[in-house]
């Protein structure tokens, strides 16, 4: 800091040295005196000629009076007589006196006589003083006016000799002028102006960080001092001072810059941390945000549009959970660096968290460049990432919203771009979706069913069909699957299928799966029940419900509750959620086994088959998928596989349930085949729970063809 001074110091030296003599102090005040000299000899001189100026004009009146006096009786004779000659005589006298440039005598006549005139000189335009004065006669009655004399005199003279004046006045006050202000400038230099140049010398060399020398000037010394020895001493004293001072200043100011070093180090990384995702280096939500108002301001102040792309990883969380955070964590890192070589130069890329990324586009031509964008982007993510030496795949979806037709600020546009990328996922993962005014009709439905699903349970919106399942040979009911239905203000009826999926992304599963479960227990046990015949009730059960650990416990009330025994109960679980080998899972079903609860293997065929979790828990039931049971008529591809499941299970000592039966050749071909059980419209519809009862008891159907959304 001390030696930035110092250079701005000597630069400002540098120049001061350099500057031109005509800018000293001794030049500003010889100037002032020849300003001031030159102002009081011109006012001076203005007040003279003045002066003079009157007494020329007055001259000229003195002789106009003169001329009155002693010209104007001869010239009224001469006049009454006609004598020409004596007129013209009498005016080529006032014509000699000085300034007069024209003398006219004209006569005054009353009758139709041209009068006598008689001129001599010229009239003049300009600066003429003029003067006319009556010529009479003596009558009996009076003088009588028988003419006029007109006089002019011009003002050329008397401007001539004013201007002669005022040269002479100016020229020897100039030359005084000039004399004088020589020797007051040579007299202020010899005294001021050196002793001031050799001080400025002696500041410009100075180098506080050096012990000074002594500042002497180049004059006798005086007995008593004067200002200069003042400020000589005051410049001494000053010097040793700043010296003093330097020293101290530099041990303060390596203090101080080693202070200032660790703040902005300490202010770069808040920056840092408060901008940027500590684990990518990539721009966070707060930097995000302003980035997104910049664009938008751009956009609409060059009216251009802006783009941006919310991307998700997708099976990030399969990567996360199976093979640690730090695994997740370079996974991460690589996407990073893949969405930096897929956007241009100038894009925001940032991550908001989680597998969430954000790609802003400002300015851009046409909704191509961000198609451009979304398919690098996708393309990036189709090869697998290298990961503790394995190859794991995780693409990309990409929601994409444009400003302004998407949105009129930062937060619309961001949640536009999340509709369009939950699209995106739907439609199938590995994609783009530009966000259409479609998707979000599906989003305020979805919301609107979101909104409508909480608490139902408790308005008592949900009521179970139950569906039998009959044995294949004799007919006889052996159990019924409850089917949970949501009824509607309208009295419609909404399958699951339609809203199971958003109950269990919106934590509700548990929920309506305790009350079907509770329900079902209950009417099984009060209603279902006639002597001599007691079938099982099937609940499906969500893959959710059996990560909870507090499942078993429910199913456990329920039981208790109802008076239900447990091997009447049968659970339904897909092929998908054993295979998830998940520990949580496999404490439920073996605890749920403990229990006496019998398990059914739901949809088989369908998901990753494996003979291992068939022996791994104690199944009870095995059924096969309707879409096998379809194409069993027409394929025989389909129906050697629907045998192949048929010994499978029998091998096993499984029991199996065929779903979907719904003609006769169905029937009769699983029958031949030996399965056990039959499921379908061929036996019968869901119905509500009088109905079933009905049906168990007389083995009579009201209404099998109910009206039910979906069906």
């Amino acid at each position: 800091m001390v030696e930035g001074a110092e250079q701005v110091a000597a630069a400002q030296g540098d120049r001061t040295s350099s500057t031109p003599l005509r800018a000293g102090i001794a030049m500003r005040v010889l100037a002032s005196i020849v300003l001031f000299s030159s102002l009081v000899t011109l006012v001076s001189t203005l007040v003279q000629l003045y002066f003079d100026f009157r007494r020329e004009v007055e001259g000229i009146h003195a002789r106009f009076r003169d001329i009155e006096l002693s010209t104007v009786p001869s010239l009224g004779g001469s006049l009454w007589q006609f004598d020409s000659d004596q007129l013209y005589l009498v005016l080529d006298g006032i014509m000699r006196l000085p300034d007069i440039r024209m003398a006219e005598v004209r006569e005054i006549v009353a009758g139709g006589r041209k009068p006598l005139v008689v001129t001599l000189g010229q009239p003049q335009v300009q600066s003429v003083l003029a003067a006319e004065m009556p010529l009479t006669r003596m009558t009996m009655n009076g003088p009588q006016v028988i003419g006029v004399l007109r006089v002019e005199a011009t003002l050329t003279g008397v401007y001539g000799r004013l201007l002669e004046t005022a040269e002479v006045i100016l020229v020897s006050q100039a030359i005084k002028t000039f004399l004088v202000s020589a020797f007051i400038l040579f007299i202020f230099h010899r005294l001021v102006t050196r002793h001031l140049m050799a001080m400025a010398d002696y500041l410009r060399q100075h180098d506080v960080r050096a012990a000074p020398p002594l500042l002497t000037l180049d004059r006798p010394k005086r007995e008593h001092p004067d200002e200069l020895d003042q400020l000589v001493r005051s410049i001494n004293d000053m010097s040793g001072d700043l010296y003093a001072a330097n020293r101290e200043l530099a041990g303060a100011n390596e203090a101080l810059e080693r202070d200032i070093a660790l703040r902005q180090t300490f202010e770069e990384q808040l920056y840092r941390q408060a901008h940027y995702d500590e684990l990518t280096g990539l721009a966070n939500r707060l930097l995000t945000r302003d980035r997104l108002e910049q664009a938008i301001a751009n956009s609409r102040r060059n009216r251009v549009p802006s783009a941006l792309l919310f991307i998700d990883l997708d099976h990030f969380k399969n990567v996360n959970d199976t093979l640690g955070h730090e695994a997740g964590d370079a996974l991460l890192c690589e996407a990073a660096q893949r969405l930096r070589s897929s956007i241009r130069q100038g894009d925001t890329l940032a991550r908001m968290g989680g597998d969430e990324f954000l790609v802003i586009l400002p300015c851009i031509a046409s909704n191509v460049a961000a198609r451009e964008v979304a398919e690098r982007v996708v393309r990036a993510f189709s090869s697998p990432f290298s990961i503790n030496g394995h190859d794991h795949f995780a693409t990309a979806s990409i929601g994409i919203a444009l400003y302004p037709t998407d949105g009129a600020d930062g937060p619309e546009l961001m949640r536009n771009a999340d509709l369009a990328l939950y699209r995106a996922k739907e439609q199938g993962r590995s994609r783009y979706e530009f966000y259409t005014a479609e998707i979000n009709e599906r989003v305020q439905r979805r919301l609107s069913l979101e909104n409508r699903l909480r608490g139902a349970a408790q308005r008592g919106e949900f009521l179970l069909h139950y569906q039998p399942v009959v044995a294949t040979d004799t007919g006889t009911p052996v159990a019924f699957e409850a089917l949970l239905r949501w009824r509607q203000p309208d009295g419609s009826l909404i399958l699951p299928g339609q809203f199971i999926a958003v109950a269990e992304e919106i934590g509700l599963i548990g929920e309506i799966g305790d009350w079907v479960i509770d329900t079902a227990a209950r009417e099984a046990a009060s209603i279902l029940t006639v002597p001599g015949c007691a079938p099982r009730i099937a609940v499906n059960v969500s893959p959710r419900q059996l990560r909870v650990p507090c499942f078993r416990e429910a199913v456990t009330r329920a039981l208790a509750a109802s008076g239900l025994p447990p091997e009447r109960l049968e659970l339904e679980i897909t092929e998908g959620v054993i295979m998830d080998e998940a520990p949580e899972i496999a404490n439920t079903l073996s605890a749920l086994c403990g229990l006496g609860v019998r398990l059914s293997i739901d949809d088989f065929g369908t998901g990753y088959s494996s003979l291992s979790y068939l022996l791994r828990y104690p199944f009870h039931t095995l059924k096969i998928d309707r879409s096998f049971i379809v194409d069993a008529g027409s394929s025989e591809a389909a129906a050697r596989l629907v045998e192949t499941i048929i010994l499978l299970a029998r091998g096993l000592k499984l029991e199996t349930i065929a779903e979907g039966v719904e003609t006769e050749e169905q029937c009769q071909f699983l029958k031949a085949n030996g399965c056990d059980l039959l499921q379908g419209y061929l036996v019968g519809r869901p119905v509500p729970i009088e109905e079933a009862a009905a049906f168990l008891r007389g083995r009579q159907w009201s209404d099998p063809e109910l009206a039910l959304i979906g069906s």
